[in-house]
Formats: structure tokens, C-alpha cells, sequence
């Protein structure tokens, strides 16, 4: 009888539990002189049984700042959403929250209202402006906010192959990506990986790429695929 009693209690506990959980964060982001005056994102992230095991969350941009326009937001949103749908099987709230503050900050720093706009910067930001020497060798490390997808490890590597780059990959969070050889090959390395519409692909400026340290040198010194 209390073996019965339990069964009934425990099938009155899941018929009352709920089909997700719905969280509200606000995401205050900040431009490129600090200020973090601006009204934020606010971001409803719904998480449905099973999650994050066998399910994603379900991101929605409930609002955005004045300077991000609709179109802008809808990319915001398929942005976080995708991202959540990499990260299945481990949580993803504050993944989801630090991409939206990154890609939001972004555009705010660079006073644009165009994603694309943004994101054909890449060809020039943070690539290096030396002078090329056939007989230098430049060395990158590109900090990622996460590289976790086995097809995105694989890009990366296919990539670095094709430019006959040596170097290592760190997977996980947050991800490195140290590459090495001749300098315009470097160069078009890091266009790629930061998003090229004429080379796709690559992962694109509002990931969270950038490259966070580089050297010359004379001969190499990390190891070619």
C-alpha cells in the first residue's frame, strides 16, 4: 500500500511540473569607453524538460538599445539561438548572455546600425599592418569565446592546412587558436575566422574573435599539421 501511496505521489509530481522554465536576464553592455549608460538587452531564455541534455533553450530578444535596429535585433536573435543549439548537453545561460553582451558592445563601439557593415570590417581589424617579408614568420593567438562544435574544430584546421600554418588549437572555453607561418597567410587566417561574406565559412565578428597577441620571428617554432 505505501509502495502504491508512493507511486501515485510521485505521478501527481510529474503531471504538475512544468513543460520549461522561463528566465528573464538583463544584459547591460558596454561601449569602447566604458560607459554602460545605455538601456541593455533584455533576454527571455525558455528551458524545456530535458534541457540542457537533450534540449537547447529557446532564446528571445525582448528588447535592445535605440541603436540596434530591427533587422539587427532578428540577427541577435538567430544569433543566441544558434549558440544555444551548439551547446546542447552542457549549460548555456551564461554562454548565451556574454555572446549577447559581445556582439551588442560591438556594435555599439563601432557606431554602426549594420550587422553586415560590422562584419565586413573584419578584412581590416585586427590584422596585422607589418610590412610582408617572405623570410618572417608571424605567430597570432585568437582568443574565442567557446569552440566546442567537432565541424568547427575541423574548419579551423582544414583552414590553417590550406595557408600551411603550424600551430595549436584549444577547445573548450574559452577556445585559443595559436597560428604560425608566413605573415599574409596569418592575415587571411584571421579574415576567415572572423567572418567573410566572399570566403564562408568562417565564424564571424559577432563570435567574439580576436586576436589577443602577435610576434615575428625567424624560423618556426610550432608544429605544421
Amino acid at each position: 500500500a505505501l509502495g502504491q501511496a508512493q507511486t501515485c505521489l510521485d505521478e501527481a509530481n510529474a503531471s504538475d511540473a512544468p513543460s520549461q522554465i522561463d528566465i528573464e536576464a538583463f544584459v547591460r553592455t558596454e561601449a569602447c569607453d566604458g560607459n554602460t549608460s545605455n538601456d541593455g538587452v533584455r533576454l527571455r531564455m525558455s528551458l524545456p524538460l530535458g534541457y540542457p541534455t537533450i534540449h537547447s533553450a529557446s532564446v528571445t530578444v525582448v528588447h535592445t538599445p535605440k541603436f540596434v535596429t530591427r533587422s539587427n535585433q532578428d540577427t541577435l536573435s538567430s544569433t543566441l539561438q544558434a549558440t544555444a543549439n551548439d551547446l546542447i548537453g552542457s549549460e548555456a545561460m551564461m554562454s548565451i548572455i556574454s555572446e549577447c553582451r559581445n556582439i551588442v558592445s560591438d556594435w555599439e563601439c563601432n557606431s554602426s546600425d549594420d550587422i553586415d557593415a560590422i562584419t565586413s570590417e573584419a578584412d581590416d581589424d585586427d590584422v596585422t599592418s607589418l610590412p610582408h617579408n617572405p623570410a618572417c614568420i608571424s605567430r597570432r593567438w585568437i582568443w574565442v569565446h567557446h569552440i566546442t562544435n567537432n565541424d568547427r574544430r575541423k574548419q579551423i584546421v582544414i583552414e590553417a592546412n590550406e595557408g600551411h600554418l603550424g600551430g595549436y588549437l584549444k577547445a573548450g572555453y574559452p577556445g585559443v587558436v595559436v597560428i604560425e607561418g608566413d605573415a599574409v597567410a596569418c592575415d587571411d587566417f584571421v579574415v576567415w575566422i572572423k567572418g567573410n561574406k566572399s570566403r564562408p565559412g568562417g565564424f564571424g565578428r559577432n563570435w567574439g574573435h580576436h586576436v589577443r597577441g602577435e610576434v615575428t620571428a625567424e624560423q618556426r617554432q610550432l608544429p605544421e599539421a
